[in-house]
């Protein structure tokens, strides 16, 4: 499925256009170059650049990420449960599996990075960018989001089960299946998203999709809501000849 028009949040102006959302560069102004053994589960790490880094089996959960810029890391089996990034970018990540669940995201870019395996569900996220980014499973059932671009990104799984969203933006993306079960969306634009399978089309309230979008989830939606759809009208039923006998109109049936 394909971008293309709109469809807006329930109590909105079904023409409105979605807002869009608001993003905000990180502050990288004060990095100094860094080791990876700064980095330790609980820590709270200020203006960190790392560069070529292999951080893979690395335990970082609740740990404090602050103005800090990561470049071609190796992230595999990673750690980072309610950690916290601020201020920060990822550029080439490279993870088969990353866990972050209960993480916090404010003010951060993932770019050009490849994620086998991504758990980033209850989380916050707050001003994200994605962008050029190859994901294969992508989990953030139960997240709460606002302000996120997701651009030029392929994912094979996005499980959006659950999320409160607001002002959620894909363009020129890809999602082979979309779960969506539950949640809040407003201002959610899937217009620049091309679905294969959408797991869920009775939460797509508050989204905005392209007419076209529209016609391909067109079987889906009269499935949920228990339409059976057919072209052309049905031949009216035939009755059976009558013979009049006296005062009387008999039915009768040839055999």
């Amino acid at each position: 499925m394909t971008a293309g028009r709109t469809d807006t949040a329930a109590g909105s102006s079904p023409t409105a256009s979605p807002r869009p959302p608001v993003l905000e560069e990180p502050d990288l102004d004060l990095l100094h170059d860094s080791e990876a053994d700064e980095l330790a589960a609980g820590e709270m790490v200020e203006d960190l650049q790392l560069a070529g880094t292999d951080l893979s089996g690395t335990d970082l959960s609740a740990t404090t990420l602050m103005g800090c810029l990561l470049s071609e890391v190796f992230a595999d089996d990673t750690d980072l449960s309610a950690a916290r990034l601020v201020d920060c970018r990822l550029e080439r990540l490279s993870s088969t599996y990353l866990h972050s669940p209960r993480s916090t995201w404010r003010t951060v870019e993932l770019t050009g990075s490849r994620i086998g395996a991504w758990e980033l569900y209850d989380a916050d996220i707050e001003s994200l960018l994605i962008e050029d980014c190859r994901l294969g499973f992508a989990n953030l059932a139960g997240t709460g989001m606002s302000d996120v671009l997701i651009r030029g990104t392929r994912i094979d799984e996005l499980d959006l089960s659950g999320i409160e969203a607001q002002r959620v933006r894909f363009e020129d993306c890809r999602v082979g299946t979309l779960r969506l079960r539950g949640g809040s969306l407003s201002d959610v634009d899937l217009r620049g998203l091309e679905m294969s399978v959408v797991d869920g089309v009775d939460s797509l309230a508050g989204t905005t999709i392209s007419g076209e979008q529209l016609t391909e989830l067109a079987p889906l939606m009269a499935a949920h809501l228990g339409l059976r759809v057919k072209d052309g009208r049905e031949p009216a039923p035939q009755s059976a000849p009558t013979r009049r006998t006296g005062d009387r109109t008999r039915g009768t049936t040839d055999i």
